[in-house]
This record gives structure tokens, sequence and C-alpha cells, in this order.
């Protein structure tokens, strides 16, 4: 039996990652997996020393370790951060050496069968990333023009995707009510795949 790897996407403080938590700490059924910043080898290092190259590397080291061998076991992985959140980084991905890059990882990197997309308005972020305050964040909250950017990427990314996904905004759900609408779509999904 093939689990299922359900992508958890979304920029910087959409609640995303306080969502998953929810339900991997209500039902032993899902497996969290973390993407980029977990605390894995490559994770440290690519914190460290952050690129398009160290976290696409972190990923991949991610995927081979931990999700492939969890979908074996028929697991349901809820992914926080995938290659989007890689890609999503213009200009700087714009560039040929990293365009280069995630040319030759995309191979590597399965396609979700599921497609979760966490987003906010632009003032509810901006709030958000400051209440944060830490110095990505309040970078990316001073510099609007760089969330509305990525937001672009993420939505054509979203709309490009062929498959089951659902857009969930988190202003107008409380955490519990994210997690429950998760929830709740993903067991249909299940359910309709029996």
């Amino acid at each position: 039996m093939k689990g299922k790897l359900i992508v958890c996407e979304g920029l910087d403080c959409s609640g995303k990652t306080t969502a998953i938590k929810q339900i991997i700490n209500s039902d032993p059924r899902y497996v969290y997996s973390k993407g980029i910043g977990s605390d894995s080898k490559f994770g440290r290092i690519a914190r460290k020393f952050p690129s398009t190259l160290m976290f696409l590397s972190e990923l991949v080291y991610n995927i081979y370790s931990h999700v492939n061998p969890n979908l074996k076991k028929g697991r349901i992985i809820l992914q926080d951060r995938y290659d989007i959140s890689m890609t999503s980084f213009v200009p700087n991905t714009n560039r040929w050496y990293n365009q280069l890059l995630i040319a030759l990882t995309k191979p590597l990197i399965p396609k979700p069968d599921v497609v979760v997309y966490f987003y906010l308005p632009l003032k509810e972020r901006i709030k958000r990333l400051k209440e944060k305050g830490k110095k990505y964040e309040i970078m990316l909250a001073e510099n609007p023009n760089i969330i509305t950017l990525r937001e672009k990427v993420y939505e054509e990314w979203y709309k490009r995707f062929n498959g089951p996904k659902i857009k969930i905004n988190t202003k107008e759900n409380n955490v519990q009510q994210t997690a429950r609408k998760l929830k709740a779509f993903i067991n249909d999904l299940i359910t309709e795949s029996l």
C-alpha cells in the first residue's frame, strides 16, 4: 500500500506549520516532514549557508531518508514546504545557475498527491511577520513587493497543479478550523480512493 504525500505550502506566517502540528498531535496516522529548515544535517548546513543549492539538497535528502520510506509503509505525509518554497525566491531563482539546479533536481522530487495552499491577505501577513519579529520576517514585512512577487509565483504553482488541491485562508479560519478543514479534505480523498 502506497501512502499519500500531502504538500502544505504558503509564505511565512501563513499558519501551515501550526495547523499541520495540530493534526499530527491528534492523529497517529500522519507523519510530519519538514522541507526546509529541518534538524537534519543538511538542514543545519542550509540554515548556516542559505542558498538554492543548499535548500534543494536538504529537500532531496529529506525525501530519500524520510518521505519515501514512510510512503512505502503506507503513511500519510504532511510535508511542510516543498520545492515551490525554493523556486518562489524570485529574482534569486531566475539566475541561470539556480535555474540549472532546479532543472537537475526536478526528477528527484516526486509529484505530490495533494497540494494545500495556505494564504493570507497582505495586511494580515505583514502584521504577523512583525509580531514574529525575527530578522527575516522583519525584512519581508518592510518589503511587501517581495511578498507580492512570491505570492504570484505560489498562485501560478497552485493553478498549474493537476490533482486534488485546496486553498485555505488562515485569516478567516483559526488554527482549529484550519486543521479540521485540512483533515476533512484529506479524509474525503482517502475515502474516495478506497
